[in-house]
């Protein structure tokens, strides 16, 4: 499990999928029971990679090597939903201390990897929707954990004002084509698979 991040641009268009798992069964007098297989949904992210120069072709080469296709994880940024503003993160209850991001774009709890560095927080204290600066906490950015250095008062209110995320990814299979279409520009079409 690598924590190298593929930090390459997509060109448009960009596709994003979302699968889920769900079991059928079905009785011998044709009733259905369904089951949800997965707790949260697998997403696939198509890339194109237009026009590359051969440096940056060299690249992407390498780190697919480095991966060995299909068989390492990686980090992906996907373009289209960073920054994350103004997530609300949790309420104080006088017992929570630990809260998670990820509410806004759909991800469970301790599933979200936090670029280092980038999270700014804001915390209204006792309901008042005044939102002030915060930095009374830590994060553990890998899992999206922020622990508050105290327990928060109950109305108080933590609100991610920015931050940006990776999902973690591997590529979907264990081939990798590029083609070169005119001197020295380069392209690529990639799809990665969500790891859950």
């Amino acid at each position: 499990m690598s924590n190298e991040v593929f930090d390459k641009t997509p060109d448009s268009p960009f596709e994003e999928q979302l699968d889920y798992l769900t079991v059928v069964s079905e009785s011998e007098s044709g009733r259905e029971q369904r089951y949800q297989k997965w707790l949260k949904p697998r997403r696939t992210f198509r890339l194109k990679l237009d026009a590359r120069q051969a440096s940056e072709t060299k690249d992407i080469w390498d780190f697919y090597q480095r991966r060995k296709g299909s068989f390492d994880t990686f980090l992906f940024k996907n373009p289209n939903e960073n920054p994350v503003t103004s997530e609300t993160v949790g309420s104080g209850d006088g017992v929570k201390s630990v809260f998670y991001l990820g509410g806004t774009v759909g991800i469970g709890t301790g599933d979200v990897n936090v670029e280092p560095s980038s999270l700014t927080l804001t915390r209204a204290v006792g309901g008042t929707g005044e939102y002030l600066a915060f930095t009374a906490y830590t994060i553990d950015e890998p899992i999206g954990q922020i622990t508050t250095n105290a327990v928060l008062p109950s109305g108080d209110v933590l609100r991610a004002t920015s931050y940006k995320f990776r999902y973690r990814v591997r590529f979907k299979n264990d081939s990798l084509t590029r083609e070169i279409f005119a001197a020295e520009l380069w392209r690529y079409g990639i799809e990665f698979v969500e790891s859950i």
